[in-house]
């Protein structure tokens, strides 16, 4: 036992084990995600191309990569909710909310939380090993390393957590365009469900994030269910109060016989006004939030420029 901690502790063998976790980690992240991707794009580009589509630089071009880029992430929510016979499981959904459409996201997301464990394990063992007294047993420092190796798990859960965030902020951000496009539908005359499919594939180029659950819904609809019940499914998966209340929106305007298209007026309104309020509210709390690097940085210059002087001329007073 001894001899394996004495092994341990040499830090050229420890710090060799880490190069070699990282490069596998970024070799694995390549190979799975960042590969696949590019090629599909250049397949994209070379059929557009091939059928006259024109300059994949063009503004046409570009617009119909990313429409049938968007169109890999809606077969894999299908695929996943085709394997588990209903809808994906808790991992699956969380990913899929975060952005993350692979087959082999919840690959990627369990070797990354294996690859923090042993990267926290490996650089806090390192670290204890040179600040430790070296009087001290050698298994106080192996504990030490494997309890914080073990809080290292979480890590990628957070992560995972703020990419959920983030797409659900780009959510918020689309959601009034598609309010308007759907009232712009509306009064031109055309069904709500013909307006979520047209108004799906206009955000595919624009808002990615909401065209690909707005492709889902239609999807959902085009197999026969209803569109109140397409929507409350939308509200699950992005998760949003706006797309809640549009849901129960649409079932009470269907309960009581009211004018939709009225009350998507109505509602399209309200979430103008709760766009003003909250960019408000975030005006508002900026001089809040600058009081600590304007105390930080700005107030000891401030004070340095207003008492140096006082204190050179008492030095000459004194000295």
């Amino acid at each position: 036992m001894g001899n394996l901690f004495t092994s341990l502790q040499n830090s050229g063998l420890l710090i060799s084990v880490a190069v070699f976790v990282a490069a596998v980690s970024i070799f694995l992240l390549g190979v799975l995600l960042i590969i696949p991707a590019m090629q599909t794009r250049r397949r994209i580009a070379e059929t557009l191309v091939a059928e006259g589509a024109g300059s994949r630089r063009s503004l046409e071009a570009q617009t119909s990569i990313v429409r049938a880029a968007a169109q890999r992430p809606v077969d894999a929510y299908f695929r996943a909710a085709e394997k588990e016979r209903g809808e994906p499981n808790a991992l699956e959904a969380k990913l899929f909310r975060a952005g993350f459409y692979q087959k082999s996201a919840p690959l990627i997301y369990n070797l990354s939380r294996v690859a923090f464990v042993l990267a926290g394990f490996l650089g806090a063992f390192t670290l204890l090993s040179s600040i430790l007294p070296p009087q001290l047993p050698s298994f106080i420092a192996f504990g030490g390393a494997f309890l914080f190796g073990l809080g290292c798990i979480v890590i990628p859960s957070i992560m995972l957590d703020r990419f959920e965030n983030a797409e659900k902020q780009k959510y918020r951000r689309g959601f009034p365009d598609f309010m308007d496009m759907m009232i712009t539908c509306a009064d031109a005359g055309m069904s709500l469900e013909a307006a979520v499919e047209r108004v799906s594939g206009e955000l595919a180029g624009t808002h990615k994030s909401l065209g690909i659950q707005l492709s889902i819904m239609v999807l959902q609809m085009r197999a026969g269910k209803p569109l109140r019940d397409a929507l409350h499914d939308l509200s699950d998966r992005i998760v949003i109060d706006e797309a809640r209340s549009l849901a129960v929106l649409f079932r009470q305007s269907e309960e009581l016989g009211t004018s939709l298209t009225e009350a998507l007026r109505v509602y399209s309104d309200e979430m103008r006004t709760q766009r003003i309020l909250r960019a408000e509210e975030r005006a508002n709390a900026l001089p809040v939030k600058m009081m600590i690097p304007l105390g930080l940085c700005i107030f000891p210059v401030v004070m340095m420029i207003v008492m140096l002087p006082v204190i050179i001329r008492m030095r000459g007073i004194f000295f």
